[in-house]
């Protein structure tokens, strides 16, 4: 029809193809009917229909520099780039994946079956379908290579295997004659019906006919396909029109396919080629001939009945894609695909029936096992109905699910023997994933080493660890010193160095002028400075305070005793008062020594770990299940049948804690573990969502507080006691001695100033170099305050004799006068609490 139809249309060409035609089968005949074309005199070999033939011709075309022109061989290895005389008047099966993918990525698909047929056509699309999915975290979890001559029993073999798997999103990248036995097989088994989606590739929808026998089309309902989108022009009307014409009558319903418009155009395209090339080759030669003609349709443009013919790098260019749906007995055309334009669900319309008869997406299906436990908060299994189980962990997966707006759908499956008890271990449990029994592991299963080698973890959900358990005992030894607690020692040391301080300052500033603190012997004196300082803390002190300087220094002082003294008797109440319990014990090698028990939670990782990791032997090692058993078991203690600890993860110990919140502490130290993870087959995408998922939901707080509430707040449990009663430390005080050093060297230093003031030499009359005068000071300092003061005589009243004055002839001189002058002495009296500069005061005022 081609042939006939363009020079019908093109009456004044000078050249006409002369068409000699060759059946080959294997590469062998191939290679012959090759060899005999050549022999013949061919200009230009049409029609390698597959890329096996189509491999072997563009070699040989590159020997003979005859060009190869296929419209059926799409393997992507087949470059027309790296091949100068390959020509492909087709798009080769790389175009199409974008279209796959974003097929795929709408409905949130992350685990594909690829069914392929076992040819280089087949192969071909493999890597490029793995690394376009693998961008947006789809996996090809199962890929089925069946043989073109696979007869139906081996292809329900191969079914079987998936659908014992629990797959139900397949990808179909065959031919025809292969293709639709699959799909009769699969229709057979069950595997086109509600719950199932089947994408089918170029290969085969390009193929698709309406007009099929009943069997084939019943196999078809509801599969979505992807082919080059056929713009419907009154060319390609007119040729279907006059195609379905010469049909017989029986066939007359019938319509060519996308390969044979391809072929059509492929035709069309190399006589306009052989024209230009015979208008430029009349005195050349037959080689030079070949190229032109080579070039000449590498160069066509033309309106083709598949459009634009257009080639680009010796290829068809890339089209637009079209999305069809096959229902009842026709095709729905859903959607179109360009690249760089991607398409959405609410873009698709009408929607695509699904098999099944439903309009409503196949989703993720995924069979996840549940372990029983003695810890309900966790997992709480429900026998009758197992998904309305409950529990800490099937919480933060449903949360994590919500997050990930992935269309899931999800069957709990507990892990119990026919009894309804447990049927293995956790290790057991991960198995079941391995088997292909189970998708998806939910419960609290730790993250460890040898697990990560069966499946693949998500991120932790809850914090990680193992740590001791152990019951209290009453702690009597401390109690004969138990006045020393409630002050750390750095507290009790800076208390002792400011009392000291604070009352010599107190009493450098009233020495001279209080009889209550000048008076006495050295000893006597320095008595009075710790009488006055500590009698402080219990307000005792009676010596009266003249200063002003004192008397401020006081009032801080009194106010920080006041904080301390309140301080220490409301801690040492608190250590009084409270119960004294202390743990049993508080390491681990000190049980293993003794031989003692020691108990784990039944069927966990973390017997091994107390074998392997710290060497107690495997009969001092007991299993318990619930916490009654933990707490049982610790009451009796390892002597009476019991254990002396305990050894499980912290979320576990935690929930014992809420329930029997005194007693019994978690001491030791922390075993860092991976902590809870939800466990996946190797390689499932699911885990890097999930994982994502898990970050969200767990750096919720309010999220998180709402399920911990949930399952691990115990009402009913009394109100834990605050037994924090630990000494008190000199940080918690230090702003009161700050404050109270400043008051001290305040006082200090204004009171040092006013005695410069006052007897610094008069610089007029002295003459004599700073530190003499400085020298001086300090001499005049020192005799006022330490060798003035403890000459003062203790009395009530001291009386003078006038007699011993008058004999005394000696001038007496003032030390707080300098200019005093010598002066007659009479009867004095110095009462109580009266200075002696007072006294030579009265003598003076006396005389």
């Amino acid at each position: 029809m081609a042939f006939s139809d363009f020079y019908t249309a093109n009456p004044q060409y000078k050249t006409r193809l002369s068409l000699l035609f060759k059946d080959a089968g294997d590469i062998v005949e191939v290679a012959s009917a090759a060899t005999e074309l050549l022999r013949d005199g061919v200009e230009a070999i049409i029609g390698p229909q597959t890329s096996e033939q189509a491999t072997y011709l563009t070699q040989f075309g590159r020997k003979y520099e005859i060009p190869i022109i296929s419209f059926t061989a799409t393997a992507p290895f087949l470059s027309p780039k790296q091949n100068p005389y390959f020509i492909r008047a087709a798009q080769d099966d790389s175009a199409q994946v974008e279209a796959i993918n974003a097929i795929i990525q709408m409905y949130g698909w992350r685990e594909i079956v690829l069914i392929y047929e076992a040819t280089e056509y087949g192969r071909g699309i493999i890597p490029y379908l793995a690394d376009a999915l693998q961008v947006n975290g789809t996996r090809l979890v199962v890929r089925i290579m069946i043989p073109r001559s696979a007869n139906e029993t081996k292809i329900l073999k191969k079914l079987n295997r998936v659908k014992d798997m629990r797959k139900t999103i397949f990808l179909l990248h065959m031919t025809a004659s292969i293709g639709r036995k699959v799909l009769s097989v699969a229709k057979k088994e069950g595997m086109i019906s509600e719950g199932y989606a089947w994408i089918v590739t170029g290969g085969l929808s390009s193929l698709v006919n309406p007009i099929l026998d009943s069997k084939a089309l019943d196999s078809m309902q509801g599969i979505v396909g992807v082919r080059p989108y056929l713009p419907t022009t009154q060319k390609l009307q007119n040729f279907q029109a006059t195609f379905k014409h010469r049909l017989p009558l029986s066939l007359s319903l019938a319509s060519p396919n996308l390969f044979a418009l391809q072929a059509y155009d492929t035709v069309c395209a190399l006589a306009m080629a052989v024209e230009k090339a015979n208008d430029s080759t009349a005195h050349t030669g037959n080689a030079m001939r070949k190229k032109l003609i080579r070039d000449g349709i590498r160069n066509t443009k033309n309106e083709g009945l598949i459009g634009d013919f257009e080639l680009v790098d010796g290829e068809l260019k890339r089209p637009t894609f079209e999305v069809f749906n096959v229902w009842a007995e026709k095709e729905k055309m859903i959607a179109n695909w360009s690249e760089g334009i991607p398409f959405s669900i609410k873009s698709i319309i009408p929607k695509p029936i699904w098999p099944g008869d439903t309009t409503r997406p196949p989703r993720i299906n995924l069979t996840i096992g549940i372990p029983i436990k003695g810890f309900p908060e966790f997992v709480n299994v429900n026998m009758n109905d197992p998904q309305k189980s409950s529990g800490f962990c099937i919480e933060v997966f449903n949360y994590a699910k919500e997050v990930l707006q992935i269309p899931i759908d999800f069957k709990l499956v507990p892990f119990v023997d026919q009894t309804g008890k447990s049927n293995g271990s956790y290790d057991q449990l991960l198995l079941q994933i391995e088997a292909q029994k189970m998708d998806v592991i939910v419960g609290d299963i730790t993250i460890v080493a040898n697990r990560s080698e069966l499946v693949d973890f998500t991120l932790p959900y809850s914090e990680s660890g193992v740590s001791m358990l152990v019951s209290e005992t009453n702690d009597e030894k401390e109690h004969i010193w138990i006045f020393l607690k409630p002050f750390k020692w750095d507290l009790w040391l800076v208390s002792f160095i400011s009392f000291i301080f604070t009352g010599f300052v107190v009493w450098l500033l009233e020495c001279r002028v209080n009889t209550d603190f000048g008076r006495g012997p050295p000893q006597q004196q320095i008595g009075v400075i710790f009488w006055f300082s500590f009698s402080t803390l219990v307000f005792a002190h009676r010596e009266r305070i003249l200063n002003n300087l004192s008397r401020f220094l006081l009032i801080i002082w009194v106010f920080v005793v006041l904080i301390l003294t309140q301080s220490y008797t409301a801690n040492l109440s608190s250590m009084l008062t409270a119960k004294r319990l202390r743990p049993c014990f508080l390491d681990a090698n000190k049980i293993r020594e003794k031989n003692y028990f020691v108990g784990f939670q039944n069927d966990s990782f973390v017997k091994g770990f107390l074998i392997t990791q710290l060497g107690f032997k495997e009969t001092q090692l007991k299993a318990y299940i619930t916490p009654d058993e933990f707490k049982e078991a610790l009451e009796r203690g390892s002597t009476k049948g019991g254990v002396a600890a305990i050894f499980d993860e912290i979320p576990y110990i935690k929930v014992f804690l809420r329930k029997y919140p005194s007693g019994f502490q978690m001491v030791g130290p922390t075993y860092r573990t991976g902590g809870f993870g939800f466990a996946f087959p190797k390689g499932s995408p699911l885990v890097a969502y999930f994982s994502r998922a898990i970050l969200n939901v767990t750096q919720d707080k309010d999220k998180m507080f709402i399920i911990e509430q949930k399952y691990f707040s115990n009402r009913d449990a009394p109100p834990i006691p605050d037994s924090n009663d630990s000494p008190l430390d000199v940080h918690r005080f230090g702003g009161l001695f700050i404050i109270t050093a400043v008051a001290t060297c305040s006082s200090l230093l204004i009171y040092l100033s006013q005695f410069l003031l006052t007897h610094w030499p008069n610089s007029g009359n002295d003459q004599s170099p700073l530190t003499s005068k400085m020298a001086e000071m300090v001499k005049l300092f020192y005799h006022k305050h330490f060798l003035h003061c403890s000459s003062l005589q203790t009395s009530h009243s001291r009386v003078h004799s006038v007699t011993g004055i008058t004999e005394d002839t000696t001038p007496q001189i003032n030390p707080d006068h300098d200019n005093s002058t010598e002066e007659p002495h009479s009867l004095g009296v110095v009462n109580e609490g009266q200075s002696e500069d007072d006294a030579q005061s009265m003598n003076t005022a006396t005389t």
